[in-house]
């Protein structure tokens, strides 16, 4: 590791291990391959270097943009990543042979994942001023290029209006979540009622589609939180972070949350009780302001 004052550039070795009996020009190729692959990846995926080379080596990806998600969670350590990785169209493996690499890639590191995308799709969409593309597909955020092909770019004054519009999609939509909570948290202070734990599913459920719709371009309909959660990966993992589902007693919550939007209205003898109340309370209050921040932060 080299260290000059206060900045530092990490660097890496790569190992890889040939057959003893291979070809001396086919040893010398991959070699020159890793190396190639190494010099062009930008500082700012430095710690991503080798994970960069791996996959550029295993699947042949035409480019590769590294999206950074910055955690807004008080309590976390660092962000969330997301390499998005563009495949030609001219690369025949189907998708499903390749997703066993990308498993191997975030297999110990929840912060690190990778999305699979075909060339055409992000050039059709770069094209149609696509919200998820136009927003992340940009030369900033491009780790890895084959420079076969150049993709179309979005001019200043179209990416300003369309991040305009984005906020007031995001507003429309989200206004519904915040009826929903204050609404939970009228009834619990004013007029206890089972409907509650409802109200709160339908703050979550619609937090999580206001993102969605701005961010990624689509509206997930579903009911499910724990699908919602899959989705939102891609634009806004922060997100998940409130609501993570990774201990016995976060599972627990989500399952009272996933519950509720069926029982609080159908089963008479259902009930939460108040020390659950109070702490999905508070991660609801959370989320939704988690997410307006999100959403201000792309769209500023």
């Amino acid at each position: 590791m080299n260290i000059s004052g206060h900045n530092h550039r990490i660097e890496y070795t790569t190992n890889v291990f040939i057959n003893a009996d291979a070809d001396t020009a086919e040893v010398r190729d991959w070699k020159e391959k890793l190396i190639s692959i190494a010099e062009q990846i930008p500082a700012q995926a430095d710690t991503l270097k080798p994970l960069i080379q791996f996959l550029v080596a295993s699947i042949s990806p035409a480019k590769i943009y590294m999206l950074q998600h910055k955690d807004t969670a008080t309590t976390a350590i660092g962000g969330f990543i997301d390499l998005l990785i563009v495949i030609s169209g001219k690369n025949n493996v189907p998708f499903t042979e390749m997703e066993p690499v990308l498993e191997m890639v975030y297999l110990k590191d929840q912060r690190v994942a990778c999305s699979l995308h075909s060339e055409g799709n992000v050039i059709e969409g770069l094209r149609n001023g696509h919200i998820f593309y136009s927003l992340n597909c940009i030369p900033e955020n491009l780790v890895y290029d084959d420079k076969v092909a150049m993709y179309p770019s979005t001019t200043p004054e179209a990416m300003q209006e369309l991040k305009q519009r984005l906020r007031e999609q995001f507003m429309l939509n989200f206004k519904k979540a915040i009826d929903f909570n204050e609404s939970a948290t009228y009834l619990h202070e004013n007029n206890p009622s089972h409907i509650i734990g409802f109200l709160l599913h339908q703050a979550v459920e619609l937090t999580y589609r206001s993102v969605l719709q701005s961010l990624n371009g689509y509206d997930k309909k579903t009911h499910e939180i724990r699908s919602l959660k899959k989705h939102i990966r891609r634009c806004a993992p922060q997100l998940n972070s409130i609501f993570p589902d990774d201990t016995d007693e976060e599972k627990r919550l989500l399952d009272i949350l996933e519950n509720a939007y069926l029982k609080a209205r159908y089963d008479s003898q259902y009930n939460i009780p108040e020390c659950d109340l109070s702490k999905l309370f508070d991660k609801v209050m959370r989320l939704q302001e988690t997410a307006k921040k999100i959403v201000e932060e792309k769209t500023s």
